[in-house]
């Protein structure tokens, strides 16, 4: 059934190509993001989830992110 279904999408490699496309460029960012972020943020985010309040530091640095 769905052999034929995507057998008559003309072109229908092309949404595969766009998708693998997105999802390697989202990863990329990701990861650029991620090896470029600080030691010490690093290391309060890590600790985030086993403390019960976050810092001040960390509140006051990103408290848009809340709103």
């Amino acid at each position: 059934m769905f052999k034929e279904t995507l057998s008559s999408i003309l072109n229908v490699e092309v949404y595969a190509i766009i998708g693998f496309f997105i999802f390697f460029t989202f990863f990329i960012l990701v990861s650029i993001q991620a090896f470029r972020m600080k030691k010490e943020e690093v290391d309060q985010i890590s600790h985030m989830p086993l403390e019960d309040s976050v810092s001040g530091e960390w509140k006051t640095k990103n408290e848009n992110w809340s709103e």
